[in-house]
């Protein structure tokens, strides 16, 4: 015989109810793990709701230079460089709470020889800012490492998923964005 005494009633409660617990823990760890799984560079975006007309360019190839004897125009110079330097454009979108940080972000690069098609807001869990380029045209991803290059707050280039509005470079303004 057992020396060990029957288990009570609020005994075998409490071991049922510690069991569904852990089942029930088992099965938020698998979900996360799946999530995390799917995106492993972060949260992506919602849907996007623009607060301004949607962006008509899809992509814009550029050609390959040719050899000139003209000195090159360096959008780091002054805010006076032609916009002809980045033949690209932008679509700026602001994701936080600050007023009119799209226009803002408008103005620097615009000043730096970009071209900005269009601006708005978006509602989103995107961690921080970044430039997201359309992979279709490889040079989309190269003007996106020059703009984070001159914008260091720009965190991140990541390709664009397809909640993004049209563009051969988004940028994606978060709370870290100054």
């Amino acid at each position: 015989m057992s020396s060990r005494p029957p288990a009570t009633p609020h005994r075998r409660q409490a071991d049922r109810i510690g069991g569904i617990l852990l089942s029930v823990l088992g099965v938020v760890v698998a979900v996360v793990a799946l999530v995390a799984l799917r995106h492993p560079n972060g949260r992506q975006a919602k849907a996007v709701a623009l607060g301004t007309s949607t962006v008509t360019a899809t992509s814009t190839r550029t050609q390959t230079a040719q050899p000139s004897t003209h000195a090159p125009t360096s959008p780091h110079k002054s805010g006076s460089t032609s916009a002809a330097a980045h033949p690209i454009p932008l679509v700026v979108l602001n994701s936080t709470s600050t007023s009119g940080l799209a226009g803002t972000a408008k103005q620097r690069f615009e000043a730096a020889g970009w071209t900005v098609t269009s601006t708005g807001n978006i509602q989103n869990d995107i961690l921080s800012t970044c430039a997201y380029y359309d992979p279709n045209d490889p040079a989309n991803q190269q003007a996106a490492l020059e703009l984070q290059q001159r914008f260091p707050a720009i965190k991140r280039v990541k390709e664009r998923f397809p909640e993004l509005p049209a563009g051969p470079i988004v940028v994606v303004l978060t709370s870290d964005y100054s």
